[in-house]
C-alpha cells in the first residue's frame, strides 16, 4: 500500500475579494436552507419516524439543499458510474476526502438514500445534527475504540436492512489530494455484513474548497463510481488485503496538486 502523505502546505495563489465572497455566500446559503427547509421539516421528520419509522422524508429536501450548496461554491459538478451499481443491493461506499463539498456532492448525487458514517462533532451543529439523525448518520468517534467499535456495529445493521452506508475512509481531508491511510471501520462493516465495497472517487473539491482556506474557486468537480469489490473470502483477520486492493483502485484516479 502506498504510505500516508504527510500533510504539505499548499502555496496560496493571489485571491481578490470575489472568491472570499463566494465562500462566505456559501454559509449563508448552508444557513438558509437549514432555516427554511430544516426548520418546518425536521420536527415533522421526527413525527413520521415515530408514527410510521420513515426516515426517508428528508433526503428528497437534503439533495436539493446540497446542489444548491454546491452551485453556491462554484463546483461544476460530472458524475459517473451510476451504471455499475445494482439498484437492488445494499453497498459499503468507501470515499477520499479533500473538501468540505464531498459530502453534498455524494448526497445530491448518488442516486440513492444511504447511511452516513460521520464524525460526531456534525451532531452537535443546530438543525444539521438533528436533520442528519434523520438519514440514518451514525456518530464515530474514533479516539474511543469502544464507541468507534458500537458504531461499526450500528452501521452493520443498517446495511443488513438493506440500506447501503457511505465513508471517508481517510477520516480527514486532505489538503493537496494525496491519499492518506484508509481507516479500517467501514472494511469490517462490509465484511461482516457480506455486502461489496464500492469505492468513491473524489477529484478536485479542493481546488474549489480547499481545508484551511477562506475562499472558492469556481471549477469541476467530478465523482466516479467504480465497481463494487467482493468482500467473499475476507475476515476481520485479512482485513488489509481488501484495504489493500480498494486503495490500488483509488491510486490512479486521483489527482493530486
Amino acid at each position: 500500500m502506498q504510505p500516508a502523505a504527510k500533510l504539505t502546505s499548499i502555496p496560496s495563489p493571489r485571491i481578490g475579494l470575489l472568491p472570499k465572497l463566494r465562500y462566505y455566500w456559501t454559509y449563508v446559503v448552508a444557513a438558509l436552507c437549514l432555516l427554511f427547509l430544516g426548520v418546518p421539516l425536521i420536527p415533522l421528520g421526527f413525527l413520521l419516524r415515530w408514527l410510521f419509522d420513515n426516515r426517508d422524508f428528508l433526503y428528497r429536501p437534503g439533495k436539493f439543499g446540497a446542489r444548491l450548496y454546491l452551485r453556491s461554491a462554484g463546483a461544476r459538478v460530472h458524475a459517473s458510474g451510476h451504471e455499475n451499481l445494482d439498484p437492488d443491493k445494499p453497498y459499503v461506499f468507501v470515499a477520499n476526502h479533500q473538501s468540505n463539498l464531498d459530502a453534498p456532492m455524494i448526497i445530491a448525487y448518488i442516486q440513492r438514500n444511504p447511511g452516513w458514517i460521520a464524525k460526531q462533532e456534525l451532531f452537535q451543529v443546530p438543525m444539521l445534527g438533528q436533520g442528519i439523525q434523520l438519514v440514518h448518520a451514525i456518530p464515530i468517534d474514533r479516539s474511543n475504540r469502544s464507541s468507534a467499535i458500537a458504531s461499526t456495529k450500528r452501521a452493520g445493521e443498517i446495511i443488513r436492512s438493506g440500506r447501503s452506508v457511505v465513508a471517508f475512509v481517510e477520516g480527514t481531508r486532505t489538503v493537496d489530494g494525496r491519499l492518506k491511510e484508509f481507516k479500517k471501520g467501514a472494511f469490517y462493516m462490509a465484511i461482516e455484513a457480506g455486502v461489496p465495497v464500492v469505492p468513491l472517487v473524489i477529484n478536485d473539491t479542493r481546488l474549489v474548497m480547499r481545508k484551511g482556506t477562506n475562499y472558492c474557486l469556481p471549477h469541476d468537480v467530478s465523482m466516479e463510481i467504480l465497481s463494487p469489490i467482493s468482500t467473499q473470502g475476507y475476515s476481520p483477520e485479512n482485513v488489509r488485503e481488501l484495504i489493500a486492493k480498494v486503495f490500488a483502485e483509488f491510486v490512479p484516479r486521483v489527482r493530486t496538486d
